[in-house]
């Protein structure tokens, strides 16, 4: 490990990066917009891309898929505890604290699968809990372990953005 560098990352550019926005907030906006765009490859298959990347989904056999890859509330979970492990690893880097090892284990309950399935109108077919529990070895203090634990989850993105009120606009395109 070099001196400019802590948990993987580059001080210098994460040093930079915060001195950029500090200075001129308005620098930060490009990173306030994300695309993904997904598109159907037959039964309950789909191909998801995201920049320069791309990724399977499909249901478990159990739902009638062909468990070829993980469904789409399985990718929110993992997307959330990617989110925290990043901003885990972010906020103790920021503090100079090193991580030895860190791990998210999520687990979701959805409130009513059968209305999903247009079989129930009691409910939601949304999660009603998801439970995230953060597995950490580091050398520092459990207070400062918990203090940037505690910053991780009320700084996350996908956090707030389950936790809150999100506008999403539907929109529809037929072609024949």
């Amino acid at each position: 490990m070099s001196e400019t560098e802590l948990n993987g990352l580059s001080l210098t550019k994460l040093q930079e990066l915060v001195a950029v926005v500090s200075k001129e907030p308005e620098a930060a906006a490009p990173l306030n917009k994300w695309n993904a765009r997904v598109k159907w490859e037959g039964g309950f298959k789909s191909k998801a891309y995201v920049r320069e990347h791309s990724f399977l989904l499909d249901e478990p056999s159990n739902l009638a898929g062909v468990n070829t890859a993980p469904n789409s509330v399985e990718y929110l979970l993992s997307s959330l505890g990617g989110c925290y492990v990043v901003g885990f690893v972010l906020n103790a880097t920021k503090k100079g604290v090193k991580i030895d090892d860190a791990e998210v284990v999520l687990e979701g309950q959805l409130d009513n699968i059968p209305t999903f399935f247009g079989l129930s109108d009691k409910g939601h077919p949304g999660f009603r809990e998801v439970k995230a529990k953060l597995y950490a070895r580091t050398k520092a203090d459990k207070k400062v372990v918990e203090e940037i634990w505690k910053e991780t989850v009320a700084g996350s993105p996908v956090s707030n953005s389950l936790s809150r009120v999100v506008l999403i606009v539907p929109e529809l395109s037929v072609t024949r």
